[in-house]
């Protein structure tokens, strides 16, 4: 089953990005310092937190696969698998934080900056995309409609 680049698809292409510029920016502030992936990778790369920093680099390497994958794949399958990679460690990367900040007395969602709001949107935009291009998927063996 094959998928025609439409203007469904491109809305994936534009949640990706999104998503992966989004945590290009600052995506969380910690005791008055802006983190955006490559800072908080560092910061939390620390012993008995270094998991925080794994699951928010494996969220931007998804994105930046599923916005490479638009332009070299066409198959609906891979772009919605790397999109479920991303989508599971944003959540254990917003859990993980959520204990973090309830250990350490802050305030449980006082991390999110805007980063994490586009990277939110993003998400959630690729898959909208996702889930319209599934119309446009075609059987090779079927006919083509007039």
């Amino acid at each position: 089953m094959t998928l025609k680049k439409s203007t469904d698809r491109l809305l994936y292409l534009i949640g990706m990005a999104v998503t992966f510029l989004g945590l290009l920016i600052p995506y969380a502030r910690e005791e008055d310092v802006m983190l955006n992936i490559f800072s908080g990778a560092s910061y939390y790369n620390q012993p008995g937190i270094a998991y925080i920093s794994t699951f928010i680099v494996i969220v931007w390497l998804a994105a930046l696969v599923g916005v490479i994958l638009y332009f070299v794949g066409n198959f609906v399958v891979v772009d919605f698998i790397v999109w479920l990679i991303g989508a599971a460690f944003g959540i254990a990367h917003t859990v993980a934080m959520a204990m973090y900040c309830y250990d350490n007395d802050y305030a449980l969602f006082g991390w999110i900056f805007i980063g994490s709001c586009l990277a939110f949107v993003g998400m959630t935009v690729a898959l909208v995309g996702l889930i319209l291009s599934i119309k446009n998927i075609q059987h090779p063996l079927a006919e083509k409609a007039a």
